[in-house]
């Protein structure tokens, strides 16, 4: 069975994954991963000879994300320049994560994903607030084969919000999570109510604020 299958099983029967974000180049190097998916954040580590060398060699199912500026990422990319990057590592991906605001631009690279049996991750970023569950409900596109909302959590509404995305639509795949002490405190609460993919980092650089070390989220998931 390839990762593919294999990811697609689990997402298929609501088995809650961890994915340890690697945003240094210097943890390619780590032996070990504790974490269900490794996510490869592009532009952080770049797509150079080594990330390459290193997907194509290891044993992880990988989580390919060339995020955009507008919503965290940490290179000044053009769109052309993230398309490729994709491209470069979609042999060696079983999933990539492309902003929902950005399908219209990267919908070659959407349906080169989907010719090949890529799973494709849409990803929305809120990093002051929870919108309400109107305005997340606009985000939605059929072109994903799943919806991640990362957003801010600064009261207990915004936790409740979190969870009532997940019961308002429960046959859709979604990963919802929050950011900052609060949204990071319920990231246990939110894989347990149906998120499906969770992330932690790996190495010492997070990739989201408050971000869990994947090894502990996933340990305390276990539980």
């Amino acid at each position: 069975m390839t990762h593919r299958e294999q990811i697609r099983g689990f997402l298929s029967d609501k088995k809650p994954l961890v994915v340890g974000a690697l945003a240094e180049n210097k943890t390619l190097k780590s032996p070990l991963f504790e974490c269900d998916v490794l996510e490869l954040r592009l532009d952080s580590i770049g797509c150079g000879k080594d990330v390459v060398e290193f997907a194509k060699n290891t044993p992880a199912p990988l989580l390919v994300t060339a995020r955009g500026p507008a919503e965290g990422g940490q290179s000044d990319w053009s769109a052309q320049e993230r398309a490729d990057a994709y491209r470069a590592l979609m042999p060696h991906a079983t999933l990539i994560d492309i902003e929902l605001r950005d399908f219209d631009s990267f919908n070659d690279v959407i349906n080169q994903a989907k010719n090949e049996g890529v799973i494709v991750v849409g990803s929305f970023h809120d990093f002051t607030t929870t919108p309400t569950l109107d305005e997340l409900t606009t985000k939605f596109d059929d072109r994903a084969d799943i919806h991640k909302f990362a957003l801010m959590a600064t009261t207990q509404n915004h936790i409740s919000s979190h969870l009532q995305i997940m019961a308002a639509f429960p046959d859709l795949q979604l990963s919802v999570m929050g950011m900052g002490p609060l949204g990071a405190a319920a990231r246990p609460l939110m894989a347990k109510a149906g998120s499906l993919l969770n992330y932690g980092f790996l190495g010492s650089t997070p990739t989201a604020p408050n971000q869990w070390p994947a090894s502990l989220l996933r340990n305390a998931l276990a539980i």
